[in-house]
């Protein structure tokens, strides 16, 4: 997940990088199947980065109370997402949650998969989350 703009940019130049080598002429000597095995994963980090970039930016032009939580997954990041969507800093956020702006990148690195439940609480009554659902 893009995180920053500067993620943003990288993410740009390094799918133009690649969309390049896609499109560069055919090495002699190497085997068709070995170069079109090469394209397909080319391929596929393209699109996986595309769909970092399209989350991004669908992000940057919406407002935090578009952010939606359907799983785990999406309340593990929601923190993120509202971030994002709020046009935040990492600063601004880590003050408005009270949680250091370097504890805020830690947990961003790792999806806040590395946070306790009662810090992760603390946040997300700050961001005013609400939660319906069911148990299935």
């Amino acid at each position: 997940m893009i995180t920053s703009d500067r993620q943003y940019e990288a993410a740009k130049k390094q799918l133009a990088m690649l969309e390049e080598s896609l499109s560069a002429p055919k090495r002699k000597g190497v085997p068709d199947a070995v170069r079109q095995a090469g394209n397909a994963q080319t391929q596929e980090l393209m699109d996986e980065i595309q769909e970092s970039i399209d989350e991004y930016e669908k992000l940057r032009s919406s407002k935090p109370t578009d952010v939606e939580v359907h799983s785990l997954d999406d309340l593990m990041l929601a923190p993120i997402r509202y971030r994002i969507a709020a046009h935040m800093s990492v600063d601004e956020f880590g003050r408005k949650v009270g949680v250091s702006a370097r504890q805020i990148v830690r947990y961003e690195r790792e999806g806040y998969q590395n946070i306790n439940s009662s810090t992760f609480q603390k946040i997300l009554r700050k961001l005013n989350l609400r939660l319906d659902g069911k148990v299935a």
